[in-house]
């Protein structure tokens, strides 16, 4: 018997300019008691939920990928199952081109050409988490389905901090985030506002970006593809296949020292080592220019203390003394003065 059925729909305008709902197609369950379907995001507070994408194939349909607008339910009864109606809305794919693709076309270029400098800025898609539409007409969450993304895992697309190529289709990211750190959290780091300035999308969300380097991944070169960027002329933008946004070198040490700290390694890695060694030669340069400046300052005494002796002698010629006598003379008397 059916237990479940879900509809894919899709909003069109109609001749006279009516708008309805038209049935791309549907899937239809029997005796299943759950299946997955997508899952609408709960908005956090003072939040507007993420969109969320899904790619689904249609008969006599080109477009692939969609928008998910809404899900709505109707319920079970004895003449019919469980209905989970979808509304989802056509998204344009032309202008994106995913790392696989300039791959596949370019057989010169390699992922490590493209993405072998650690820093180098890429977009992500993770996926999305689903949710269970279930026979009573409920929606819960996907806890079981383990070969699916799960509520807190990373998902939807996002800005990434590449941290290096392990093989010719798998990178490991580090993701980029809105969400606020906490504060004395080193394994992340914020993104300078100039790095974000050269990608639109970033450059006006009005949001700061972190790199969490605590939820490293490795990610299929499917999943990839450039961050939409200026163009030299700074006006026009696009993406750029090369891959030419990258951290700063400022931004690259913050990177690195967060890698340590994520992997909780910042006690005795070389990092640590070089840093000691680093803070040992600061307090030795301190040292050297503070004897430095006493040499200058002795000498500069001992410079006057020339031109004194210079001086008594002139008067012990004048006087027709011995300049050596009367010096040997002035130390005894200084010697019995201190005993």
């Amino acid at each position: 018997m059916q237990t479940i059925v879900v509809r894919y729909l899709e909003t069109v305008t109609g001749s006279g300019g009516a708008v309805v709902e038209t049935v791309l197609g549907s899937e239809t369950y029997e005796d299943i008691k759950e299946a997955l379907i997508p899952g609408v995001p709960q908005a956090k507070p003072g939040r507007v939920p993420h969109p969320v994408f899904i790619t689904k194939c249609f008969v006599g349909v080109n477009n692939h990928l969609w928008r998910l607008e809404s899900v709505s339910t109707a319920q079970a009864n004895a003449q019919q199952p469980a209905i989970f109606s979808v509304l989802i809305k056509r998204h344009d794919v032309s202008k994106e081109i995913f790392l696989y693709q300039t791959l596949k076309s370019n057989k010169v270029l390699t992922a490590q050409k493209l993405l072998g400098q650690q820093g180098t800025l890429v977009e992500v898609d993770y996926g999305f988490v689903q949710q269970t539409g279930r026979i009573n007409a409920l929606s819960k969450t996907n806890k079981r389905y383990m070969d699916t993304l799960l509520e807190a895992e990373m998902h939807k697309r996002r800005l990434a901090v590449v941290v290096k190529v392990i093989s010719g289709n798998l990178i490991q990211v580090a993701p980029v985030t809105s969400q606020t750190i906490k504060p004395g959290d080193k394994t992340a780091f914020k993104l300078d506002q100039s790095t974000l300035d050269k990608m639109p999308r970033y450059q006006n969300s009005g949001k700061d970006s972190y790199v969490i380097c605590s939820m490293l991944e490795c990610v299929s070169v499917q999943r990839i593809l450039p961050p939409v960027s200026y163009f030299k002329n700074g006006r026009d933008s696009g993406r750029n296949v090369n891959y030419g946004i990258a951290l700063s070198r400022a931004e690259e040490k913050k990177l690195k020292s967060a890698l340590v700290h994520a992997v909780g390694a910042s006690d005795y890695v070389p990092y640590n080592d070089v840093l000691q060694v680093q803070l040992k030669a600061d307090h030795l340069q301190v040292s050297v220019e503070s004897l430095a400046a006493e040499l200058e300052a002795q000498t500069e005494r001992l410079s006057q203390l020339s031109a004194v002796e210079r001086l008594a002698k002139s008067w012990a010629e004048a006087m027709g003394r011995n300049y050596d006598e009367e010096l040997e003379f002035q130390r005894a008397l200084d010697e019995e003065n201190r005993a």
